[in-house]
């Protein structure tokens, strides 16, 4: 088996109890090396950040520091210009010459997959990993459902393989969502249960959120 290397990027605004479940998860049930934690600079498909680059980095280390084998990288903002997903892959493999590196999304993210920038290049590169969200079916009217793998597993994904693989992997489902932990923000309820302590407690120290209006 192949030295594994997953990337997980996102805005984060911010990071929130399903993102750092659901690498948990995947770090139990796959033998990642390593998981790449990559806030976006500059979102692309997404309208602009609603807090600093720097505030949505500080949060996300927080939020990781202690789940093993998960390392926060701030490569978007030391790149200049949007953040494309292809970049930071090409990035990541000269880097992990030796390792076969999955990209781990949403499939929310991934429904969108045929907007992203050189989407078939990049699919082209790296095998990737479909978090299954509630509300969020690949349906089939989208290209993403006919892109995903049907017939094989986790267990054939993370074998050494030439052809690059798109497989979708159900996880336990989790309520939460950035735009919910800036609503209660927002309105003045608790996000005790959204966020991690830390992180609700960097929240209220910088009164991030609660002056802004919703997306």
């Amino acid at each position: 088996m192949p030295r594994l290397v997953g990337i997980f990027g996102g805005t984060f605004d911010p990071v929130h109890i399903g993102h750092t479940r659901t690498i948990a998860y995947l770090l139990d049930i796959i033998p990642f090396e390593k998981i790449l934690i990559i806030p976006n600079a500059l979102p692309v498909h997404k309208e602009n950040s609603q807090e600093s680059f720097q505030h949505r980095f500080k949060m996300v280390s927080m939020a990781f520091q202690c789940i093993d084998k998960t390392f926060v990288d701030d490569r978007e903002k030391l790149r200049n210009g949007p953040s494309y997903a292809i970049d930071t892959v090409k990035e990541v493999l000269e880097e992990e010459t030796d390792a076969k590196v999955i990209f781990i999304v949403g499939s929310d993210s991934f429904s969108e997959i045929d907007s992203w920038h050189k989407w078939e290049g990049l699919l082209s590169l790296v095998d990737f990993i479909v978090m299954k969200r509630p509300n969020h079916p690949l349906t089939r009217s989208k290209k993403a459902f006919d892109l995903i793998n049907k017939t094989i597993n986790i267990k054939d994904l993370v074998k050494k393989r030439k052809i690059k693989n798109i497989v979708e992997l159900k996880v336990t489902p989790v309520t939460v969502s950035s735009s919910l932990v800036r609503q209660h923000v927002l309105e003045g309820r608790g996000v005790e249960h959204l966020v991690s302590k830390k992180v609700g407690e960097y929240l209220k120290k910088h009164n991030l959120y609660d002056s802004k209006n919703l997306p």
